[in-house]
This record gives structure tokens, C-alpha cells and sequence, in this order.
């Protein structure tokens, strides 16, 4: 027996270093590779629709990111006197060379460091930070318990000059505790938009530059008329990031008025969709790459019924490659596959951290009970806490050829379709999510409409006249939260021993 283990052993140390060989002898996936694209991308759930990418050849002609090192951004209280003048002294540092990058340790160190890369800048001007903590906290924000504001940071690329960076992977996928302790890949919480909403009020930015952007963000050509796309004026706009919450982005493909709730990414290795929308099947690295490469502006550059959302002439063609910006404001690049990879490395890499709280192991137990035999396993099955399928939305019923492509769980929950209907990610479905780190999670639903476990269970978020805790449209005073009934008619005993072992997770 102990022979067989020894072998065993040996086995594995053996296909470890062949898969090692494999990564580390410039065997780096191939990010932007259109037959796998077209292999691993759902399509729009209107099968009329024709979707085309940027040709391979553009996609590699764009400019690459130069990464450099980043400098911490305090809020103004917590900034040592002189900080930035210092920061002004220093020369560019580079931070990522993939020809130094021999172990896996190695990779993921570096990925690190790209998924804190800023993509869009903002001269600095003055001597001492802009952000005031009064002001952050006002706004549902969190900081660290160092006092750095991890949404942005400093990036030196001309000694002398400095600049805030901004939209890092980590940006919205960083949390932090009440305690000031940082979760890197979690659902973000880093929240600001007060000064975003001053600057729309402000009138420094034209309003038709936001309506254009917000349309090129936002449209999708096959989502009705009664679903706008743009903002119709300056105060609406500003209402809607007013209305905004930490967990929920704005982000590009979303429905306007439909933000899309922020995921956790630690675990996501294990997880065979990605996107809320099981927008792209996950079986490997290179597709994580690929998606990483989507949000970063190549669904930008992808014609949607000839559509281009960051095209020229109309939104009907491609901008020369040197020449496309983000409709975000910054100037369009992309991650070298080297970089896209190293960024895996290090998103498979996270760890959840341990849970603070102590439960009773009587009432857990109980919990555990009232999962089982609930039927929550169906959906969330152990030990993943998600069966890995996609489920369709309401309204939606899927083509026939799908059932030999995808993993379909064809029941459908009730929730809001929009977001898998009507918006660019929309694939007709939505996956089944993972209930893993539910306990660091104030953004519920697809939409982050609910902030508790709680607010979940509670049957009165059925009603009309509910007015839920997490985002809800500004135009609206109250709106029912549907979908999702199961658990609401459990007793309260069993309902919160179920909220109690979810917790555990």
C-alpha cells in the first residue's frame, strides 16, 4: 500500500511539472483567438441578432499596458504631510516583466499586480488628497484602517507629474470590512459617487457628453423602446447614481436604470460560467483571459446588429487601433496575453478569509436540516453551492440546439429578465449562483435591489408597495423584489436557522 502511495505521489509531482513546462516554456494561451470566442460566448437571446468581433489582427495592433508601479491613496486626514510631492521626485518604475517570471508564485505575484493596474487617469493637482473622509463616508463608503481610499491610486509615469488611477480590476472587486481589513476579489464595496454626481450637476462636462455616453454604454439594438437607453436630462442622471449602492456597477453591456450586481471572485476557478448572465463557459485560463479582455473595452469593439458601441461613423466601424477611446474617457489599450494570464493566476489564487462571527453549532445544524430538505441543494449543490448550470430567465424559452451545448437547469426562478434579456450580457439565462462567502455580501439579486439574507426570506419584498434597502430606480417610489420564493413560507425558527448556516458558507 505504501508503494502505491509513493507512486501516486510521484504521479502527481510528475504532471505538475509537465503542467508547469507547459505555462512556463512561453506556452501563454492565446487571449484573442475568435474560433474559441465564438466556441464559449452565449448568444443574445433574440437568435436574429448577429454578433461580430474585432478581427484577431486589430485586437493585437492595440496598444499595450506599460505597468508600472502605484503609490497608495490616502484620504486627507490619514496623507503624511508632503506625501505627494514625494511621488512627483520618483521616476516610472516597471513592475511587470514576464521574462522574470519563472514560478508560479512568480505569476501570480504578478497578476497581482495587474488586477491592481488603473486604466483611466486624472492629473493631480493640488498638494495633499482630494478625498475627505467626511465626504466618503456620506456616501456609504468604506476606507482602510491605514486610511487609503482603495478605489484609486497614484500612478507616476513622468517624473514630475502625477496622476490618480481608476477602473482596476480591483476597483470593484475589492472589499472592506467595518474593521478597515481589505478582501481583495470580493463583492466591492468601495463606493464613492458624490463627486461623480457633483461633476454631472456641475455643468464642467456637457450633458449630450454623458447622454452619448451613457447610449454607447448601455444600447442594445434589440431591447424595446420602453427601455431607455440614455438619460433624458442632467437631474435624472445624477438620480441614478445617487440611487446607486455599494455592490452594484454601472458598468458597460448593462441596461440603463439596471446596474449589475458586483460577484465575488475568489472561487470563481471552479465555477463554468461567467458573467450573471453565464455570459462565456469557463474551462480554462485562457477563457477567464478572454473575458478579462471583453470587460476591459473588447465588447466595445464587438458589432451587435452592426452596432458598435465604441465604433466611429455612426457607431458603424472600428476606430484605427491607436486611435479608440473608452466611453469611460481613457484611451483604449489591452493586457498583453502575458498579463492576462498572470491576472488568472492570481484570481484563482484567492482565498476567502475567515468568517469574524461564531455561530451556534445547535442552530447551524438545524440550518443545515432545513437546506437539505428544502430542496436548496437542487440549485446549490454542495460542496460548490451551485449545480453550475444556467437557469432562463422569465420570459424566455430555450432554443432546442441549447441542451447540447449548455448546462441548462430549465426552471425558471422569476426574477427580473431584463439584465438577460434586454442588455448586451444578456444570454437569455442566468447562472445559479454560488452561495460560498454569502456572509460578505450586502448586494442581493441581479440587480443588488436587497442587502441581507433577511430581506431575501422576507415575503413582504413581493409586494408593490415594498421599498427595498439595496438599489431601486429613482424614478420609483416603491417596487416589489420577485422571484425566488423559496424559503418565504418557511417559520421563522427555520428561517433563520437557514440564514444562520448560509452565514457558514
Amino acid at each position: 500500500m505504501k508503494k502505491i502511495c509513493t507512486a501516486v505521489v510521484a504521479l502527481l509531482i510528475v504532471t505538475l511539472l509537465v503542467s508547469f513546462t507547459a505555462h512556463f516554456e512561453g506556452n501563454i494561451p492565446k487571449t484573442w483567438d475568435l474560433k474559441a470566442i465564438k466556441n464559449f460566448h452565449l448568444p443574445p437571446p433574440d437568435t436574429a441578432v448577429e454578433v461580430n468581433y474585432a478581427p484577431e489582427a486589430y485586437y493585437y495592433e492595440l496598444p499595450e499596458h506599460i505597468i508600472t508601479k502605484v503609490y497608495p491613496m490616502y484620504i486627507r486626514e490619514a496623507e503624511r504631510p508632503g506625501y505627494l510631492d514625494s511621488l512627483r521626485q520618483l521616476e516610472p518604475e516597471l513592475v511587470f516583466d514576464p521574462s522574470k517570471l519563472k514560478t508560479p508564485e512568480d505569476w501570480v505575484k504578478a497578476g497581482e499586480l495587474v488586477f491592481h493596474w488603473p486604466v483611466a487617469y486624472t492629473p493631480v493637482g493640488g498638494k495633499v488628497s482630494a478625498v475627505d473622509s467626511a465626504l466618503f463616508r456620506n456616501s456609504n463608503g468604506r476606507i482602510t484602517k491605514e486610511g487609503v481610499y482603495p478605489f484609486s491610486s497614484y500612478v507616476v509615469n513622468e517624473k514630475g507629474k502625477l496622476l490618480v488611477g481608476s477602473l482596476s480590476c480591483a476597483s470593484c472587486h475589492t472589499r472592506v470590512t467595518h474593521s478597515g481589513e481589505v478582501i481583495p476579489g470580493a463583492q466591492g464595496n468601495v463606493f464613492n459617487n458624490v463627486r461623480f454626481v457633483s461633476m454631472i450637476l456641475s455643468g464642467k462636462v456637457p450633458f449630450p457628453v454623458f447622454q452619448e455616453s451613457t447610449f454607447r454604454l448601455a444600447y442594445a439594438p434589440w431591447a424595446p423602446e420602453s427601455l431607455a437607453n440614455k438619460p433624458a436630462t442632467v437631474e435624472e442622471f445624477a438620480a441614478f447614481f445617487k440611487a446607486s449602492r455599494p455592490g452594484v456597477s454601472d458598468r458597460q453591456g448593462a441596461a440603463y436604470l439596471y446596474p449589475a450586481m458586483i460577484p465575488s471572485l475568489i472561487g470563481i476557478k471552479e465555477i463554468r460560467y461567467l458573467d450573471r448572465t453565464g455570459l462565456m463557459k469557463h474551462e480554462s485560463p485562457a477563457d477567464m483571459m478572454r473575458y478579462a479582455a471583453f470587460n476591459q473595452g473588447m465588447d466595445m469593439l464587438t458589432a451587435y446588429n452592426g452596432f458598435i458601441p465604441g465604433g466611429k461613423n455612426g457607431n458603424t466601424q472600428l476606430p484605427a487601433p491607436a486611435e479608440w477611446s473608452h466611453p469611460f474617457g481613457y484611451v483604449g489599450k489591452r493586457y498583453s496575453d502575458e498579463q492576462l494570464y498572470a491576472l488568472t493566476q492570481y484570481i484563482y489564487s484567492l482565498q476567502p478569509p475567515k468568517n469574524p462571527e461564531t455561530y451556534s453549532r445547535k442552530l447551524v445544524a438545524h440550518g443545515k436540516l432545513v437546506f437539505n430538505q428544502s430542496g436548496c441543494v437542487t440549485c446549490h449543490t454542495p460542496p460548490l453551492y451551485t449545480n453550475n448550470k444556467l437557469t432562463p430567465a422569465n420570459g424566455f424559452e430555450p432554443p432546442e440546439e441549447h441542451f447540447n451545448k449548455y448546462d441548462i437547469f430549465n426552471v425558471s426562478v422569476g426574477t427580473d429578465s431584463v439584465t438577460a434579456l434586454y442588455s448586451r450580457r444578456g444570454t437569455g439565462y442566468y447562472k445559479v449562483p454560488s452561495l460560498r462567502g454569502v456572509w460578505m455580501q450586502d448586494a442581493f439579486f441581479h440587480n443588488g435591489n436587497l442587502t441581507t439574507l433577511e430581506e431575501v426570506f422576507d415575503r413582504k419584498r413581493l409586494s408593490p408597495g415594498y421599498v427595498p434597502s439595496g438599489y431601486k430606480p429613482p424614478h420609483l417610489k416603491t417596487m416589489a423584489v420577485k422571484g425566488h420564493p423559496f424559503g418565504l413560507d418557511l417559520s421563522e425558527a427555520d428561517k433563520k436557522a437557514l440564514i444562520t448556516f448560509l452565514k457558514t458558507l
